[in-house]
């Protein structure tokens, strides 16, 4: 996979402490929660939870959910999943490398959680319908705008991070 098991491991221990601190007041503010702004009711951000927990699934632990926390993560994302905003500027490269960044992580954990809970099991359907028509055109054509706007050496982070994260376990 080309990725390393400490640096997972890293990685994932510093997403979950990011959720944890989310649900302490002195990290968000009562009146960010008055405007929309609890970061937990997210799908962007309840992605990048499930992401990091199906990759730590997949990499770490065979690809089992033992514990049951790429269960759960599932679970939250599906359950704000109707709150997203997958709205695209397609006249604006920029927009579109912005939305890859947000929603590539989430796309690629989606595609990952499916495999460690079972395509065929309600929650993994329900992973499978979100990615196919949704997920999975907006990434494609959004990473293929961004690159006709790449000169040259240098690419656009979404793009790079849609490239790289395609190459790793499904």
């Amino acid at each position: 996979s080309g990725w390393e098991k400490d640096g997972v491991r890293g990685a994932g221990r510093i997403v979950e402490a990011a959720w944890e601190m989310m649900s302490d007041e002195r990290h968000v503010s009562k009146e960010d929660k008055k405007m929309g702004g609890d970061p937990k009711t997210k799908p962007e951000i309840v992605g990048v939870l499930l992401w990091a927990r199906a990759v730590r699934s997949v990499l770490l632990a065979k690809g089992k959910d033992d514990d049951g926390k790429v269960k759960r993560a599932a679970e939250m994302l599906m359950a704000v999943w109707k709150d997203r905003d997958c709205n695209v500027d397609w006249e604006d490269w920029v927009d579109a490398n912005h939305k890859l960044m947000m929603w590539v992580p989430v796309w690629h954990g989606m595609r990952m959680a499916r495999n460690v809970l079972g395509e065929n099991t309600q929650l993994g359907r329900s992973l499978g319908t979100a990615v196919t028509e949704e997920l999975e055109p907006l990434v494609t054509k959004a990473a293929r705008l961004v690159g006709e706007h790449v000169s040259g050496e240098t690419d656009r982070r979404g793009r790079v991070l849609f490239q790289e994260l395609s190459k790793v376990g499904r």
